[in-house]
């Protein structure tokens, strides 16, 4: 399932977006709609998209300042800016963005976006299938948080829910460790493209939740923050 976010006070305009979106998108897709750039900051805390399209013309909180405040804790998301003022398109790399959309010539720009999309997504949907009591359950590598060491088990905290799972912490350390996962502590094996800062002995995550940071494991963590932020596909 891939998760959209459509953010644009012209309903006409979200329509058409929508309806696009629709049309090019070959897998099941879901899309939320937004009038505004509040209600969207409100809702990314919680909801996990995988690219917004943000009008930039929008009168009280355009599409770039909505992005510059969803940078400051995600760096996941594709960005896909909206507008009329081409000339604005240069400013998107301050924001990482993915494609600029011309309203002119919004049919072609969309499409050519959305394959784009396509093939992005198509590169990082690794996959692990986890043994659980209940059977095999199936996990795209980007949609998982963190792996936490419980008592009897690590439970895989994952953007649809929890998954309890047997083994030890160093073997999906070793499998998946080069794909953006990063041992912050003995019980704890974070996916850095949830992790907004790395602090004295913390690691505060997108949503928030903060996670313990062992001492000498602070200089490696923000090493290989750094490494995964400019060589691995988000």
């Amino acid at each position: 399932m891939v998760k959209f976010a459509v953010c644009d006070d012209d309903r006409k305009m979200r329509d058409s977006i929508s309806d696009k979106l629709r049309e090019y998108c070959p897998d099941e897709c879901e899309i939320k709609t937004y009038t505004d750039g509040a209600r969207l900051l409100s809702e990314c805390r919680w909801s996990c998209f995988d690219a917004l399209f943000l009008n930039i013309d929008m009168p009280e909180s355009n599409g770039m300042e909505i992005a510059e405040k969803i940078r400051e804790t995600d760096r996941r998301v594709k960005i896909i800016f909206v507008s009329n003022k081409n000339e604005l398109a240069y400013k998107g790399y301050l924001y990482n963005a993915f494609r600029f959309v011309r309203k002119s010539n919004l049919e072609q720009d969309l499409c050519e976006a959305v394959k784009g999309l396509n093939e992005s997504f198509s590169t990082q949907n690794d996959y692990l299938v986890f043994k659980t009591s209940k059977g095999e359950a199936i996990r795209a590598v980007k949609d998982i948080r963190y792996f936490e060491v419980k008592t009897h088990f690590i439970n895989v905290v994952c953007n649809d829910g929890d998954i309890r799972i047997y083994g030890t912490l160093r073997e999906y350390e070793e499998q998946i460790g080069n794909n953006g996962f990063i041992r912050i502590h003995k019980s704890y094996l974070v996916n850095f493209r949830y992790i907004r800062s790395v602090e004295k002995n913390i690691v505060v995550l997108s949503c928030g939740k903060e996670l313990p940071l062992s001492r000498y494991r602070a200089n490696e963590t923000k090493m290989k923050m750094m490494f995964f932020s400019r060589n691995l596909v988000t």
